[in-house]
């Protein structure tokens, strides 16, 4: 089956919409319809349940959901393997990330991978970490950058740096001068936080969770960047590792002081990818270019600091 007919229909499993899958692939909605009507009528089943709230694979369909990941990688890699035979990185690679990263680390070394390797094809999807784990495991991301997971099934690690867990807030906070801070010190001011906590459970161990759930925040966001604008504004604390306030630590608008509790401060983040498959020639030519910024991330974003 052509290529480009396992896309249209991997769309719209994983965007479980026409409409969204259309847009995703910049083609009409229409189109996209008749491709996957022409694979139902091919195999003599429906593939999707049509519901009201959108299009949900049906048992023969997440059958095929499979076959077309398979066949799709199996056809990046020999793409990529064979314009590696003429010198030129080419392919798709798909990154699952952190939203913190793509504050300052991904836009650095992106812009630097993309300057080398022009005909590499980049997807960036930012998730919590627990969403991140289970794309990488499932084959739908080539590569993860998140923090060390207890539950390894499916993946395989490719680097690691210390990532310790800081309290973040203006360097005029009454606890911005302290060498380190610990949870309930941090209790008596404002709290805002990241709206992840069932997701990050099992990654930062029971006292962080324990914590949120006992000192109520003033406001909850998974926006990142709505919740940095709120600490520049001297609304509270935040809990984060230093990757996504490079900028404001190094320019003094913002301080970060090192969390005490084993986990929190020895907090790692990692580079993984998929175990039960081989990468394509891009993903392991992206996987070399990460792992080698990664390296240098820690001196460069003062994670090394105590």
């Amino acid at each position: 089956m052509h290529a480009a007919v396992l896309r249209y229909f991997e769309a719209v499993a994983e965007e479980g919409s026409i409409r969204r899958a259309s847009e995703r692939l910049n083609i009409s909605a229409s189109a996209v319809n008749r491709q996957i009507l022409k694979i139902e009528d091919y195999f003599g089943t429906p593939l999707f349940e049509r519901r009201p709230d959108g299009m949900r694979l049906t048992e023969a369909g997440q059958l095929m959901l499979r076959h077309s990941r398979d066949t799709l990688h199996d056809f990046r890699r020999l793409h990529g393997e064979i314009d590696n035979l003429r010198s030129v990185v080419s392919g798709e690679v798909a990154i699952a990330t952190l939203d913190s990263l793509t504050q300052h680390f991904l836009p650095d070394t992106l812009t630097r991978f993309i300057e080398a390797h022009p005909a590499v094809q980049i997807r960036v999807t930012a998730g919590d970490p627990n969403e991140i784990l289970h794309s990488v495991a499932r084959g739908n991301a080539d590569l993860g950058l998140t923090f060390d997971p207890v539950w390894r099934g499916g993946i395989h690690e490719l680097q690691n740096i210390p990532c310790p867990l800081h309290a973040i807030m203006r360097p005029d906070h009454d606890l911005a001068g302290r060498s380190s801070v610990t949870l309930d010190e941090c209790s008596a001011w404002p709290l805002v936080y990241q709206d992840n906590t069932g997701s990050i459970r099992g990654f930062l161990g029971d006292s962080l969770d324990i914590f949120k759930r006992a000192h109520k925040p003033v406001l909850t966001s998974n926006t990142l960047a709505l919740l940095k604008r709120l600490l520049l504004r001297g609304v509270g604390i935040a809990f984060y590792t230093r990757l996504g306030f490079v900028e404001e630590l190094a320019e003094g608008r913002l301080v970060a002081v090192p969390l005490e509790g084993e986990r929190l401060s020895q907090l790692r983040l990692c580079l993984l990818a998929p175990s039960e498959r081989s990468p394509t020639v891009a993903a392991r030519v992206m996987a070399e270019h990460l792992g080698r910024d990664m390296g240098g991330l820690a001196g460069v974003s003062g994670l090394d600091a105590p």
